[in-house]
């Protein structure tokens, strides 16, 4: 085992050594609250916005799932993971003052402890505890095109109506747990967008990006910027991402399985994520996409954690960093975000793609296939490092059907415009290849010095040959208990 525990070049001296903080003491009267907009569906008709979204490409999900609703608690209330912290390694740990630790909800009073079988009652436990530390339990199948306590089903009409009604917003200070039912099935939620966070304006009416160069322009530390989303833990859940019923255009949906936006110490642990029971495959040309991201780190967003997930049937599966130099004014010097212990399996593209970040990625299993006719799952391309990244990637283990040792560089391991990139320790399997130890920078140009880093956190390493098992025993929903 390997472990590392120095401060990365970003922080200062001073504060590796001060003191761990509770997250929720970030958290202010000046954090805004985005949660009455969403999970409240309007039913309105398809129109054009601002020339997208056609009506006439309006289609409904092709394929609802087999539903496993619930109404009873099989633990009879009592908690076992769910008032627990987050640990200490990942980015979600650091700011860029002190180390904090997650909490989430971990500190809700009892009348902020919620356990919810359905749509409705998720968004209603939301609105009512605000940024009070809470702690939401998931028990069931949640989706936000059934009411009436999961009696009457009506599907999305519109953009509008998916966007704000489809989607429940996550304010600070929130844990969500699923928790397995009776039958010991995972928690899930289908039809149904979660986000943390948002990009907001000092006020009403105001410009976000205006707003925030003015606080830097001003001397002001981004971090103190009033509208960040702070201390969330979202764990133990099945995510089917959204089918959009009608996107932007034939290229481009709206919706992803979970977003991070403007969001700050997030830990998204043991979560499945995939299109679950509609792949694209099930659209008609020439609307052929239908999900956005399954999970993304977007607009700003910083101190991120991803671990023991599993990333199923899903192309664009994640982004860190949603644009190049027209986000500069965001991203540049955030979007430190971590995945370890993570499976991609059958997760075509972006895994992830990186814009901005500074992600340290170690033990994670991906596997797939470039020969296979399934066009949902056929691996198309791995780790892609862009503009202004700054990657380390260590002891991941690869098993790509189709795929030859010349070609590994390039399709599981790729990148421009980076500023720094470093890779070691892998193991990649295929048919074409055998087994073959690809332990140096794929090709890709050494990072300057001024450009090195080590994360400020303490990990254990394994060898890429121990994450073949221990990775697929303990990734995804369910295995919490």
């Amino acid at each position: 085992m390997k472990y590392s525990l120095i401060a990365a070049g970003i922080l200062l001296a001073s504060a590796a050594q001060a003191a761990t903080i509770d997250a929720k003491t970030l958290v202010g009267a000046s954090t805004p609250l985005q949660t009455a907009q969403y999970g409240v569906r309007n039913y309105s008709a398809p129109v054009l916005v601002n020339g997208l979204h056609d009506p006439a490409n309006y289609m409904a999900a092709p394929k609802l799932p087999a539903w496993q609703f619930a109404s009873a608690d099989p633990t009879g209330g009592v908690l076992t993971f769910e008032r627990n912290s987050a640990p200490a390694t990942g980015w979600h740990a650091r700011t860029r003052k002190t180390p904090v630790l997650v909490t989430g909800g971990g500190s809700a009073t009892a009348n902020r402890i919620y356990t919810v079988y359905n749509g409705q009652q998720l968004v209603a436990a939301i609105n009512e505890a605000g940024n009070e530390p809470k702690i939401i339990r998931v028990i069931g199948h949640i989706d936000l095109r059934w009411s009436q306590n999961n009696t009457v089903f009506k599907e999305y009409t519109s953009y509008s109506d998916q966007k704000l009604g489809g989607s429940i917003n996550l304010p600070s200070n929130t844990t969500l747990v699923g928790i397995n039912d009776a039958q010991g099935r995972a928690a899930r939620i289908t039809g149904t967008a979660l986000l943390i966070g948002g990009e907001l304006a000092l006020a009403p009416g105001g410009d976000p990006e205006a707003d925030f160069k003015k606080w830097i322009a001003d001397g002001k530390d981004g971090d103190d910027y009033p509208t960040w989303t702070r201390n969330v833990i979202v764990r133990n859940l099945v995510l089917d991402t959204p089918w959009d019923v009608n996107p932007e255009d034939s290229a481009n949906a709206y919706a992803d399985g979970l977003t991070v936006s403007r969001g700050q110490n997030i830990y998204l642990d043991h979560l499945t994520i995939s299109d679950g029971d509609t792949p694209d495959s099930l659209a008609i040309a020439p609307y052929t996409t239908r999900h956005d991201g399954a999970l993304d780190v977007v607009r700003g967003s910083d101190y991120v954690t991803i671990s023991n997930s599993y990333f199923g049937k899903h192309h664009k599966t994640t982004l860190v960093g949603n644009g190049d130099s027209g986000r500069a004014w965001s991203d540049e010097g955030r979007m430190h975000v971590t995945f370890s212990g993570n499976w991609w399996d059958g997760a075509t593209t972006r895994l992830p793609l990186n814009r901005y970040g500074q992600v340290h990625m170690f033990n994670n299993l991906v596997t797939g296939s470039v020969s296979t006719k399934d066009v949902d799952v056929k691996f198309e391309s791995g780790t892609d490092a862009r503009y202004r990244s700054n990657m380390l990637i260590e002891n991941h283990y690869y098993n790509i059907t189709g795929l030859k040792l010349t070609e590994f560089c390039g399709k599981a391991i790729k990148g421009k415009d980076y500023i720094g990139f470093r890779s070691s320790g892998h193991v990649f399997v295929s048919d074409k290849s055998g087994t073959n130890l690809v332990d140096g920078q794929c090709g890709l140009a050494l990072p300057s010095t001024a450009n090195l880093w080590t994360p400020p956190y303490l990990y254990a390493l394994q060898t890429a040959t121990a994450t073949q098992t221990s990775v697929p025993a303990n990734a995804g929903a369910g295995k919490l208990k």
